[in-house]
């Protein structure tokens, strides 16, 4: 074995061995630190392994569950840390097949896997070291397979072929150039990278399929400042850092060096100090090439000492700490310079090889994350002008380190070559610019299917002084330069050309540098705004666009609402549940009802349309072509998010046919762009200055009638921010309507868990809790000086304002039985309008909105108090609390199960909807709670199936579970499990017999009788239908009196005497009713009697209800009317008098969602609740813990 062999091959002990036998020979002794390492070989097959960002609180099986779906897994590894053994987010699974792999990263990247809130980042990795270092975008190289095929095969040959396997792109035969003839092999471009694996993995062989990787850069080679590759100065050891050098495109993160993987250091070996025959004499395997002599020079110099530059809020400890990941550091000492928003540190190690090795690991590395270190070899010039400088004390006279280093390796070259990739000869390859260098120009570069970042970097190198290269998607890539000519010639020369016979498009920004002192201080603001947390607020806000925007193609894919253009502005579908679908169907209509609005109060005037926060909205592509003729219309966002849209806008036909921009205004990086009905403004509206000039020069008119658009916008903006923007909205427009859509209510149970989701993602609602009812909005709108505010929550908007054909339309799209989520969801959003217009207009406004409601919240600027919505005031406030229940494990983590006590000690709990290995799903695990010490055990040998929305019941030895779902599509019959054997039958088959779910039932022991009544027999329709059964489940024929309580689901019926108690409930449109019935049992005809009370009772819905004694208590439910959730109501059986009390919505720290829960009566003051909640719309699922509620002091 020869000795590079063995550099490869030992085991690192062996390698420290080997080393140590190398320096002894010149009586060089080191002793070099033993670091983790291990060289990744690449995976069988390559790119079936997935680099995962997960929870650190994930657990592997919930790993395993969640990923398994997508194939077979053949290992999972988590990174650990080495002490304590705690999971540091990362994880790798590698699958048996590529398509599995690719298949699980188009699935899974971006979700969440609940109980975890924060999502998974998954991306394609062939090696378990490659992940952290990868380009996230490293799948667009697997879109593409290179095929061998026959001479006479054609394009539709092949597509016949391959189609089967996913949907294609392009097909691209290669010819030759001079006889056209086909050359016998092909590349297939796929929509997405399972399917060209698929492809891969399932062809003939004698395809030799193969992905057609992009030509690999070679950025790291080209600089003068690289390490020698392996047999250079080495000689015959190879370094085996060497292979995990990443390409200089991605800079690395604090987290890939950190203590626990630091990378080891160049092994030592004698280094050649004489010249270059005597080294060749002295070592045969020695090559030389520039950078040996570059290395050569600077052991000769013996240079151990670097010069690093950094922000102004990097310190000498950050430095040191930094810098002494490599070994062997021996000191860090700052310059003393006047030089604007930079710092300057000498580092010196005690070799050459560990500088060299800080210089390569450390150059361009982001320290903190957002800013780039410049790391140098030491120079006396450089720190001579920095000493000039600080004694000058100017800022601009001395040319930076980083405009130094430019000039110094700013080599021409003249002769010109052809590359395989790219049709036109270009110049040779050139030094890059310092990652530091000022931006000139940036060149946006726009291909007409994706092309590898690689060849882009390589082709725009060689026209000197590139800074780097940023892919913003596939279709759109920026390519910068320090220099402007540079620019303009790559530009000239490679502007309509192709590259990997992808024809590209450029188009040039230009960035002035005359003003070295004035770009320096505002690059400063933008780092200082970088770091801020405001600023990562702004980071995080944005991001919710990409989540609204997916989530509307969602809804409008599956026919919620009618909008073509939605679907251009993404590049891949999802499919959203459909509670989110609706959500975002009703925020549609809800806007589209304040268009209507706007237009027909100004019917026919030429008017102006704001979008604020606009994101991807795609309002002004959908208006018909009349409205668009008498509007100007405004999109205002980040500069960011406005770059993104104009980039999608340009490369999408649908979308560019219809804007195309004339003129271009810039200010900073804040910029507009118009065709002068259209105009795109990139700024944060926070900057009034700015955008006034924005503004004025897209020709807005501040005397016609404008409407402002605020979707969920100015809540992520602090109160006084806020109130700014509202104040500069009435100072600048004459005439104007602000709609508001964003949420209230944040107090309850939804609420916190609402406003709890939006902290976790860095975007809280900052306004929430200052404006936390429809009152207090309109209040704000008119105390900062809006004549007119009007609000209407988007229950009331769904429930009132859409028709009956409507809800039935929505009703049949989907399955959904989520009717309390549904509800809660459209209470806690609003649409409100502050309006500043004539008397005329602001009464034509009002009388229209109030026409379309039930009620609305309005307020006018003279009046003091605004119109109430129907709040109950008279609810008591009581001194209750909830407080956990401790159990030996988890315990009823469901809702819409059945918890039945058994021998005066068991609690059996039997389906349901809840939480098993991190996923939702129906549960058919039974849980038993010994109620006297908390004890739990989990039964899963049965054969009972799923129920959710069912009803129990004991017989002797025997529980009766009655219908129930187990999708609204299916339902179930009757079962009875034996509670020792747990044996399972089924009983009243047959189909005469009406099947529902979400019914409720009561077994009367008076006379021995189940009695079960209502619920719903079909996703929209309900019935009063009255069944009684015997005690072994047996139907009875048994007639019922005429009058009886109305069609209606999710009520409780609970046995009194010999009355079966009926309370409340669901009515077939979607209203709560605070109905109490009693249904005699002991006549031949039962009769139904409606039970008058005296007192406040608040409709409910999927409550729970005991009687104790004379008293019938009804806990928590839904009721979208009311400001506040429904709490503990008392009712008296004999005398009908009611009452209503306040209960908590927080048990401990945990929000508390009362309803389809189920209640145990411990003894008569005591409630145990057992479940409950739901998923809160897109907020996440949340369930309730087991709990108590005391209520000894509310009996008499």
């Amino acid at each position: 074995m020869s000795d590079g062999d063995r550099s490869r091959d030992d085991s690192p002990e062996d390698q420290d061995q080997s080393s140590n036998k190398l320096t002894s020979c010149d009586n060089q002794p080191q002793q070099l630190s033993r670091i983790f390492y291990r060289t990744a070989d690449v995976d069988d097959p390559p790119f079936s392994r997935l680099f995962l960002l997960i929870p650190k609180a994930m657990s592997e099986d919930e790993l395993r569950n969640a990923f398994q779906v997508h194939g077979k897994i053949q290992d999972i590894h988590m990174v650990r840390d080495r002490r304590s053994q705690e999971s540091k987010g990362i994880a790798y699974i590698k699958y048996e097949k590529v398509s599995a792999a690719a298949r699980a990263m188009e699935e899974m990247n971006g979700t969440v896997i609940s109980p975890h809130v924060r999502p998974l980042k998954a991306i394609i990795s062939s090696t378990r070291r490659e992940g952290s270092v990868r380009d996230p975008n490293e799948h667009v190289k697997m879109l593409r397979l290179f095929v061998v095929i026959s001479k006479h095969m054609t394009k539709d040959d092949l597509r016949k072929v391959f189609q089967k396997y996913g949907s294609i792109i392009n097909i691209k035969v290669i010819k030759d150039k001079l006889t056209a003839e086909n050359k016998g092999f092909a590349y297939i471009s796929f929509s997405k990278a399972s399917e060209a694996a698929y492809a891969l993995e399932e062809c003939d062989p004698s395809y030799k399929p193969k992905f057609a990787e992009p030509f690999s850069s070679k950025r790291h080679r080209d600089n003068e400042d690289t390490l020698p590759s392996s047999g250079s100065i080495y000689g015959t050891v190879s370094p085996p850092y060497h292979q995990t050098i990443s390409s200089s495109k991605q800079h690395p993160s604090p987290s890939s060096i950190s203590n626990d993987h630091r990378p080891s250091p160049p092994p030592l070996l004698p280094l050649p100090t004489t010249r270059l025959s005597s080294n060749n004499e002295s070592n045969p395997s020695l090559t030389l090439s520039p950078l040996n002599n570059s290395y050569h020079l600077l052991e000769n110099n013996n240079e151990r000492r670097l010069i690093v530059r950094c922000g102004m809020t990097i310190t000498n400890y950050h430095v040191s700490k930094l810098f002494d990941l490599v070994p062997h550091m021996e000191e860090c000492s700052s310059i003393s310079s006047n030089t604007f928003n930079e710092h300057y540190f000498i580092v010196r190690y005690k070799s050459c090889q560990f500088a060299t090795y800080a210089r390569e690991k450390l150059h361009a590395f982001q320290f903190p994350d957002g800013e780039i270190l410049s790391v140098q070899y030491y120079d006396e010039k450089i720190v001579n002008d920095l000493v000039d400088q600080t004694q000058n004390v100017k800022y601009g006279d001395t040319p930076g380190i980083g405009q130094l280093i430019h000039q110094m390796s700013n080599l021409q070259g003249i002769q010109e070559e052809y590359v395989d990739y790219c049709n036109v000869p270009l110049p040779p390859k050139q030094k890059y610019a310092s990652f530091d260098a000022p931006v000139a120009k940036t060149l946006h570069i726009i291909p007409q299917r994706p092309i590898s970042e690689d060849f882009i970097c390589d082709i725009f190198n060689r026209f000197g002084n590139l800074i780097d290269v940023r892919t913003i998607d596939p279709q759109l890539c920026h390519v910068m330069f320090s220099d402007e000519r540079s620019a303009n010639t790559a530009m000239e020369t490679m502007n309509g050309q192709e590259i990997a016979f992808v024809r590209i498009r450029i188009i040039g920004s230009d960035k002035s540098v005359a003003n070295r002192k004035r770009q320096k201080m505002e690059e400063a603001f933008r780092i200082n705004q970088r770091k801020s947390r405001k600023a990562r607020n702004d980071v995080a806000v944005q991001g919710t666009n990409d989540s609204s925007i997916l989530s509307k193609v969602s809804m409008a894919k599956l026919g919620y609402f009618d909008d073509l253009f939605l679907r251009e502005f993404v590049d891949k579908d999802v499919r959203r549940s459909p509670s989110i679908n609706r959500g975002y169907y009703i925020r549609m209509k809800a806007l589209e009802y304040a268009l209507n609005m706007f237009y027909s109060t100004y019917d026919q005037t030429a008017v102006q349309i704001v979008n604020l926060g606009a994101g991807f909205d795609a309002t002004w592509f959908r208006l018909d072509d009349d409205r668009k003729q008498r509007t100007h219309f405004i999109d205002i966002d980040f500069p960011e998010v406005m770059q993104r849209k104009l980039a999608l806008i340009e490369v999408r036909s649908r979308l560019k046919e219809q804007f195309e921009p004339m003129h271009t205004f810039s200010s900073l990086e804040n910029f507009a762009v118009t065709n002068e009905k259209y105009s795109l403004i990139g700024v944060d509206m926070r900057d009034s200055l700015t955008l006034n000039t924005l503004l004025q020069s897209v020709k807005v008119d501040e005397t016609k009638p404008t409407l402002l658009i605020s979707e969920v916008v100015l809540t992520y903006m602090g109160r006084s921010s806020c109130n700014r923007v509202i104040q500069w909205i009435l100072d600048f427009f004459q005439e104007c309507v602000l709609t508001t859509y964003e949420q209230v209510l944040p107090e309850d149970g939804f609420g916190q868990v609402m406003v709890a989701h939006f902290a976790k993602l860095g975007s809280p609602l900052k306004c929430i809790h200052q404006y936390p009812t429809s009152e207090s909005q309109v209040q704000r709108y008119t105390h900062l000086g809006f004549d007119f505010s009007v609000c209407v929550n988007m229950h009331n908007f769904y429930r009132n304002y859409l028709s009956t054909d409507e809800h039935n339309r929505i009703d049949v799209l989907e399955p959904f039985d989520e009717i309390e989520e549904w509800q809660s969801k459209c209470a806690h959003y609003i649409l409100l309008f502050g309006l500043r217009t004539t008397a005329n207009v602001s009464k034509q406004w009002f009388e229209q909105m109030d026409n379309d409601f039930r009620s609305i919240i309005y307020l006018k600027k003279d009046t003091l108090t605004p119109s109430n919505n129907q709040i109950n005031d008279e609810q008591v406030k009581v001194d209750v609390q909830f407080d956990i229940y401790p159990t030996t494990m988890t315990y009823a983590q469901r809702f819409g199960h059945q918890s039945i006590l058994i021998h005066e000690k068991f609690v059996w709990t039997m389906g349901g909807f809840g939480t098993v290995d991190g996923r939702h799903r129906r549960l058919k695990t039974i849980e038993v709670l010994n109620i006297d010490n908390g004890d739990i055990q989990r039964l899963d040998n049965h054969s009972l199936g799923e129920y959710v929305f069912h009803a129990c019941h004991t017989s002797d030895n025997f529980i009766l579970l009655f219908f129930g779902r187990k999708s609204p599509g299916i339902l179930n019959s009757c079962a009875s499990i034996d509670i020792n054997t747990l044996q399972v039958s089924n009983f009243n088959e047959d189909e005469k017999i009406l099947r529902r779910w979400r019914h409720c039932s009561c077994f009367v022991k008076e006379n021995n009788k189940i009695i079960i009544f209502g619920g719903c027999i079909s996703v929209s329709k309900s019935t009063n239908d009255t069944l009684c059964l015997k005690t072994n489940g047996e139907l009875t024929s048994t007639q019922f009196s005429e009058i009886k309580p109305s069609n209606r689901n999710s009520a409780r019926l609970n046995a009194y005497k010999h009355f079966a108690v009926l309370s409340c409930g669901l009515l077939e449109n979607n209203e709560p009713t605070n109905e109490i019935w009693l249904l005699d049992t002991t006549k031949h005809v039962m009769n139904w009697t409606l039970f008058q009370t005296n007192g406040t009772v608040i409709p409910r819905y999927s409550h729970s209800a005991d009687v104790v004694d004379d008293t019938l208590w009804l806990l928590g439910g839904m009721n979208a009317d009311e400001r506040r959730p429904p709490g503990l109501c008392k009712i008296n059986l004999i005398t009908g008098d009611a009452a209503e009390y306040i209960i908590p919505t927080m048990c401990g720290d945990q929000p508390i969602i009362l309803y389809n829960h189920q209640t145990v009566l411990l003894n008569k003051t005591t409630f145990l609740i057992l479940g409950g909640g739901g998923n809160c719309f897109s907020f996440g699922a949340h369930i309730n813990q087991p709990m108590t509620l005391k209520f000894d002091h509310l009996v008499n």
